[in-house]
């Protein structure tokens, strides 16, 4: 689906390119990362997780916020690049690292330019669409892009453990150096593209600052209701595959099922747009929110099934939660924009980016802890989280409130948050 966006045609093409190269690069890392150490490294499993989660936390606890200022001072354009360049240097490291802690060091960096360009996304978004429609098209456009790279990231895992017996050695190589090129190619394109872009102008009110994001009651409604739906999708990521082991489900079952997902978000996303031309962005997110519990919701009488009527009863499940994530995919970016102005779009960004920091740090404690109490419990209530975050999207829907439209300078309200 073409996705329209403002701006000379090469430039344009500079940044479009740029921004799928991010995308793929980023999903291919994240299922690749963690059995690159255990299969191309000859790690322990634990050891290598260990210190990819302590990599991670390190960067969540000391870039999640500071990303979000450096976007402001910096612009979106040169935050982008400087994040590409980060994991340019970052990635080849990987080949030398001979131990957890040269692990944990790299993954800091990764991690932290990876956040970095999350707090600069949704200001690249804006600065070349000048619609909510094209927003929308090009944020879901980009959500599918990612699930793509997710998906190749899996089959690459399939593919080198295939091969391990057999040189499979300089593939798992490879990835970390493909990465680092690809990387490196994006952030060139993005200092390229943000050559036509101005500066941000300051506002003559008082400095952009996070006392301003923490004032904002209705953001922090939103994005506390969103915690639910990113817990959700490590729930999907960690305890599915576990989930469906302990239903005596086949072997292969969990991964198709990944993949399932990983082809069916792209393949929603015409849908989605569809859906959102005539609603509202926060009753859109109400929606996906909903057909999220009620694809969770279903996972608790799978085990009930025939060995046939599990199988077809997963492959509906898994294509009703894909089409909740298209749906919210489409319209998050979109309202965490709709709360900022130019001046503080990154501090709004990385403070809602924290909800997927955090989701990936204590989701799979929490899913785990839930699923030894029982295997349908983390389903149950991760599905009673999302109906009570429909009901807080449901609300901020209805109740009258102001906007400051992406773009604008300074604070005057133009309408209805969510509406266009």
């Amino acid at each position: 689906m073409a996705v329209p966006v403002t701006g000379p045609a090469v430039r344009t093409g500079g940044f479009m390119t740029a921004m799928v190269v991010d995308a793929l690069g980023s999903g291919v890392w994240i299922t690749f990362s963690l059995l690159y150490f255990t299969y191309g490294q000859g790690m322990a499993l634990t050891t290598a997780g260990a210190a990819l989660s302590a990599g991670s936390l390190a960067a969540l606890a000391v870039g999640g916020l500071a990303v979000g200022v450096l976007t402001d001072r910096m612009g979106p354009f040169p935050a982008a690049t400087l994040s590409c360049a980060i994991r340019t240097a970052a990635f080849p490291c990987y080949l030398a690292a001979d131990g957890p802690v040269a692990v944990a060091v790299i993954a800091f960096a990764v991690s932290f330019g990876d956040r970095l360009y999350w707090a600069a996304h949704g200001g690249l978004v804006d600065s070349v669409t000048s619609a909510d429609r094209e927003r929308r098209g090009l944020f879901a456009l980009l959500n599918s892009l990612r699930n793509v790279g997710l998906g190749v990231g899996a089959l690459a895992v399939a593919l080198g453990a295939s091969l391990e017996e057999h040189g499979g050695g300089p593939l798992w190589n490879s990835i970390p150096l493909a990465n680092a090129a690809s990387f490196a190619v994006a952030g060139v394109l993005f200092r390229y593209a943000g050559r036509g872009v101005p500066a941000v102008r300051r506002g003559t009110g008082p400095p952009a600052s996070y006392r301003r994001v923490l004032a904002d009651h209705r953001f922090l409604a939103f994005t506390g209701a969103t915690l639910a739906i990113t817990l959700s999708s490590v729930a999907f990521d960690s305890i599915l595959p576990v989930y469906l082991r302990s239903l005596d489900m086949p072997l292969w079952m969990p991964p198709v099922a990944y993949v399932l997902s990983c082809v069916a978000i792209p393949a929603f996303q015409p849908l989605a747009l569809r859906l959102g031309r005539e609603r509202p962005a926060m009753r859109l997110m109400a929606l996906a929110a909903v057909l999220i519990a009620a694809a969770l919701a279903g996972l608790v009488v799978v085990g009930r099934l025939s060995a046939a009527g599990a199988t077809a009863a997963v492959a509906v499940l898994v294509l009703l939660f894909s089409l909740g994530e298209a749906v919210f995919g489409a319209v998050a970016m979109t309202i965490v924009l709709s709360f900022a102005t130019a001046e503080d779009s990154g501090r709004y960004s990385a403070f809602y980016q924290l909800a997927w920091g955090l989701s990936g740090a204590l989701g799979p404690g929490l899913h785990t802890l839930l699923f030894s109490v029982s295997g349908g419990t983390p389903w149950l209530v991760m599905a009673c989280a999302l109906l009570a975050a429909a009901a807080v999207y449901t609300a901020l829907a209805r109740a009258p409130h102001t906007e400051k439209a992406p773009g604008v300078r300074g604070r005057t309200p133009v309408g209805r948050k969510g509406r266009r």
